[in-house]
């Protein structure tokens, strides 16, 4: 068993406690395996998943034994969902460029047949770039292309903006409903979709309650933090490991 880690050892290596451990076990973050009534973590799993350190001598030579920075996407997915599923919105992370981070969460029809066009996902990631590149003080709300609003919130990592927390698609007041069907008749055209298609997609986009309206820009700030925070957590774990990377190459 020299190649796995106890609990207690690796509390000890991650300098974090017992619950954490647990924690880190049950959002994916960490992968084990129970003996018993024991969990014993291997050494390659925990260095890869938490860093990407390797057990090639040469390649860590090579390397120099750096740690990778990669986004713990599983984790922030966890998140998305869960938002997803208590505020019954689309949901998703961009980065800077408006490319999505994660799988969107609860997409509404409507977006989804856009975006099944070339053209119209194009008009979604610019609509999603300019949303990350405009939130960068807070919250705010925004009309897409499409004419559905979307609020969005900024993401940063030690201190840096690295995307935004976006929500919708919604409608703060509800559209005149012959200038939405005049909308939807140009969207189809532009890019080549069914217009009786999106008509009736179109329908099911909802209109936000009045006593509702403020929580459509604190909810996603909420989670843009729940978000940071496990990117800050992500990054005190990393540190820990780059140092006893560096201790393994004398």
């Amino acid at each position: 068993m020299a190649d796995f880690y106890t609990v207690k050892q690796l509390q000890d290596l991650l300098k974090v406690d017992r619950i954490t451990i647990y924690r880190m076990l049950q959002d994916g973050r960490l992968k084990g395996v129970k003996i018993g009534h024991q969990w014993r973590f291997s050494q390659a799993d925990v260095h890869n998943l938490l860093g990407g350190v390797s057990d090639n001598p040469a390649t860590s030579s090579e390397a120099g034994s750096e740690i990778s920075t990669t986004l713990p996407v599983h984790c922030i997915q966890t998140i998305q969902n869960l938002y997803s599923n208590i505020s019954q919105m689309t949901a998703l992370v961009v980065d800077m460029q408006g490319m999505p981070l994660t799988t969107i969460s609860a997409p509404c029809r409507f977006c989804a047949t856009i975006n099944s066009s070339t053209a119209g996902a194009a008009a979604c990631r610019a609509a999603w770039r300019q949303m990350a590149g405009d939130c960068r003080e807070r919250s705010q709300v925004f009309t897409c292309h499409a004419g559905l609003n979307y609020s969005a919130a900024p993401v940063f990592d030690q201190g840096v903006q690295i995307g935004a927390f976006i929500t919708g698609g919604f409608y703060l007041l509800l559209p005149d409903r012959y200038e939405e069907s005049e909308r939807v008749e140009k969207l189809a055209a532009r890019y080549k979709l069914s217009a009786g298609q999106l008509q009736d997609q179109v329908t099911e986009v909802t209109a936000i309650p009045a006593d509702r309206r403020a929580a459509v820009e604190t909810w996603p700030r909420a989670a843009a933090l729940a978000v940071q925070s496990i990117l800050d957590e992500r990054i005190g774990l990393i540190s820990r490991l780059q140092k006893i990377a560096n201790l393994t190459q004398f």
